[in-house]
């Protein structure tokens, strides 16, 4: 049965409406990591959960702080902005050694997704900001491929995050946007996985390196001494360490920020 004019120009309405309403999500989550987090249908794996292991972020109030302590680090937040950091009980000196240090330190315990909530901050800083280098740094190669991209997009976290997106928001091609480490996007942005020490974070100009497991890095010193340059004077770069509790160089760290 062929449609009626009316059908027609509804139909094209409607799909008008639509569009409209995807770049304005599009838009909203470029300016509000909260929204791209928390409410765009951002989901993650759960390989614990055999029966639901496809989620979407819990929507919980330490999740909220700590993604406003990891924006103030980055500077696209002002401590005056980061309410959530406020709620938590956060007091205004730390929020403001974030934003003037650029660097943050988390120590976790297991079960707390803070590994997930900081590689969902390091996907929006590359989808939705030009030219970013998100280094991703594990003590092995291998383990920050599993985070970043390995083999197929379903595998590493980051990239699984991606292709789970609502497909509006979906803006790695794949299977060309990621290869054994990396994952690339249209925008010049790329998450690049690297092992420990300090000598791919010394050749290059991050725009955000993360420290995962930092404590377990023997080389976690050389990583700071070689990340410095890029954060301190007129440095733009942010640098974040996030591990669960181990004596060392870490709690060093720690306790000296």
């Amino acid at each position: 049965m062929t449609p009626t004019p009316q059908a027609v120009t509804d139909r094209k309405a409607l799909r008008a409406i639509q569009q409209t309403r995807q770049r304005v999500d599009v838009e909203r989550c470029r300016r509000d990591a909260h929204h791209f987090l928390f409410q765009s249908g951002l989901a993650t794996k759960d390989e614990h959960n055999a029966l639901d292991p496809i989620r979407p972020f819990p929507d919980e109030l330490y999740l909220r702080a700590l993604l406003d302590h990891l924006l103030l680090a980055g500077r696209f937040l002002t401590p005056e902005q980061a309410s959530y950091s406020q709620k938590a009980g956060y007091d205004d000196l730390f929020r403001r050694a974030c934003g003037e240090s650029r660097i943050l330190a988390v120590e976790k315990s297991r079960q707390m997704i803070v590994t997930w909530l900081v590689s969902a901050y390091a996907l929006w800083r590359a989808k939705f900001h030009d030219h970013q280098l998100v280094l991703w740094q594990s003590k092995r190669e291998d383990d920050a491929a599993n985070v970043v991209f390995n083999k197929e997009p379903f595998i590493a976290r980051i990239s699984f995050m991606e292709t789970h997106l609502p497909q509006h928001l979906r803006t790695a091609q794949f299977p060309r946007a990621g290869s054994y480490g990396q994952l690339m996007f249209p925008n010049g942005s790329r998450i690049w996985g690297v092992p420990e020490g300090g000598d791919i974070i010394r050749s290059n100009t991050a725009s955000l390196i993360i420290a995962d497991e930092a404590a377990f890095q023997p080389e976690f010193d050389a990583s700071i001494s070689a990340a410095l340059p890029a954060i301190k004077g007129t440095g733009q770069g942010q640098f974040v360490a996030i591990s669960s509790a181990e004596p060392g160089a870490f709690q060093a760290f720690v306790e000296a920020a």
